[in-house]
């Protein structure tokens, strides 16, 4: 495969990774419950369907669909821990999400350190990318964002459970008054971001060849910054997906093109730059961002 092709192909993973992962944030943030926990649950989807991979890679690469599956469940059951804690108790929710993130950073690296499990700290999946062209450019990951994103631009914009999670992050107790659960609907969107994230950090294993090697290399961070520069609505979402991914990938690649020594400390300085370009657009939109309006405040009943 070229250094072009392989660019692309490493750009739609990445795509699939991000767009996800934003969505991941969208649906938690759209309900009213900051979730920057993304990196942590994408962490546990990692570990979860290398761990699954190891199992059922034998039996086949398809079966890479049952472990993205299992992964999402895992992830689901796990964003619970942040629901519990933000929902019920009524914590900080930023400070949840960085203790998960911590957490979920222990468990990754803790399962990697395992003799038995890993080679070298790092868990193969035994898997390799589905793809429908011959560098995988256009492959399962992307068909599956394309598809989610497509549901959700539906579902926010076209039907009456869609509204009723935007209002909730817009005006809980408006919801509370017309006989809404806030409190079923906000953990229904923190279980379905759990499940997002966990499937894009899946995801990424296939960039990393394949692996899991104890984290997402902060993947998550950028699909917040992702979510934030689309202004929560998923089509803006969708474009900075793209932009974030061929950047990423464009970092993880020019050295390729240069004929550069990847091993070259000053040439590892590449890969930091998807970062500083996170950071900036977060700094840069943070003026004209629309935050949902009851995002990141615990609901209180009592205080209507």
């Amino acid at each position: 495969m070229g250094a072009v092709e392989q660019l692309f192909a490493n750009a739609s993973v990445l795509f699939a990774v991000l767009l996800i992962a934003a969505m991941a944030g969208l649906y938690s943030e759209r309900a009213g419950i900051v979730n920057i926990a993304i990196d942590g649950m994408m962490i546990i989807g990692a570990l979860t369907y290398a761990l699954l991979g190891k199992m059922l890679s034998q039996y086949g690469n398809g079966m890479q669909l049952i472990a993205l599956l299992g992964a999402g469940l895992v992830g689901g059951l796990f964003a619970l821990l942040h629901g519990f804690a933000t929902i019920t108790l009524k914590s900080q929710q930023i400070i949840s999400g960085v203790a998960i993130n911590l957490l979920a950073t222990g468990l990754g690296l803790f399962f990697v350190s395992i003799p038995s499990l890993a080679v070298g700290n790092m868990i193969k999946t035994g898997f390799t990318i589905i793809g429908i062209d011959n560098a995988k450019i256009v492959n399962i990951f992307v068909i599956i964002a394309v598809i989610l994103a497509i549901f959700t631009f539906v579902f926010f914009y076209f039907t009456k459970a869609g509204t009723r999670f935007a209002a909730c992050g817009e005006n809980p107790h408006a919801i509370d008054a017309a006989g809404i659960s806030v409190v079923k609907i906000r953990y229904t969107a923190v279980i379905i971001s759990g499940v997002l994230a966990s499937v894009a950090g899946a995801m990424f294993t296939h960039f990393l060849s394949n692996q899991f090697r104890g984290d997402v290399q902060g993947q998550g961070y950028i699909a917040l910054a992702i979510m934030i520069f689309g202004q929560w609505r998923i089509q803006y979402i969708t474009l900075g997906a793209v932009l974030f991914s061929f950047l990423i990938a464009l970092a993880s690649s020019l050295w390729r093109f240069a004929g550069w020594n990847i091993a070259d400390p000053s040439n590892q300085l590449l890969k930091i730059l998807p970062f500083v370009f996170a950071l900036v657009t977060m700094v840069a939109f943070s003026k004209y961002s629309k935050v949902p309006k009851a995002s990141g405040i615990p609901f209180d009943k009592g205080a209507r």
